[in-house]
């Protein structure tokens, strides 16, 4: 199932948000970002482990946060004016609540890039040994071995429990 971002046209005129309801907005987007930034380290460090179940059970609750995240954040940018009369404090902070979050962020791509490769190349060997086994020894009139290595056989992977 793939996810699809919902969003309003263009066309469609947004009520402009008095301060009030810029500083609430503000405020959701600081708690989703910091809950999104505790998910993403909490993943990274089960991917670590080799804890790749309980990793993937957070995917929902990543995709709902994002979902939010980006909900809130599209509410917010055509509200100038709204904006502007915030205290820089609660920016300054939401500042700061996204810079830890690319940092996690970066951390967890590094590692999951990393925990992909190595399941390719693991992959990549047992489908390569399995070919190999299966190829009968031949040998020319020289004692050399006939032909080109037989590539890798392809395997299947199930992930059911």
């Amino acid at each position: 199932m793939t996810l699809r971002r919902r969003s309003v046209p263009a066309v469609v005129a947004r009520a402009p948000m008095t301060p009030q309801e810029a500083a609430e907005r503000i405020s959701r987007i600081a708690g989703t970002v910091e809950r999104l930034t505790a998910v993403i380290a909490e993943e990274t460090r089960l991917v670590r482990v080799g804890a790749y179940g309980a990793a993937n059970e957070l995917a929902s609750e990543k995709a709902e946060l994002s979902g939010r995240y980006m909900l809130d954040v599209e509410g917010l940018r055509a509200q100038e004016q709204a904006v502007a009369a915030q205290d820089a404090g609660a920016i300054g902070e939401v500042s700061e609540l996204h810079v830890a979050f690319r940092a996690a962020l970066e951390e967890n791509l590094l590692v999951i890039g990393t925990a992909r490769s190595v399941a390719e190349s693991l992959l990549r060997g047992v489908a390569e040994e399995m070919g190999s086994k299966s190829q009968p020894s031949v040998y020319d009139r020289t004692g050399g071995g006939y032909g080109k290595p037989a590539a890798a056989a392809p395997i299947a992977v199930s992930r059911g429990a």
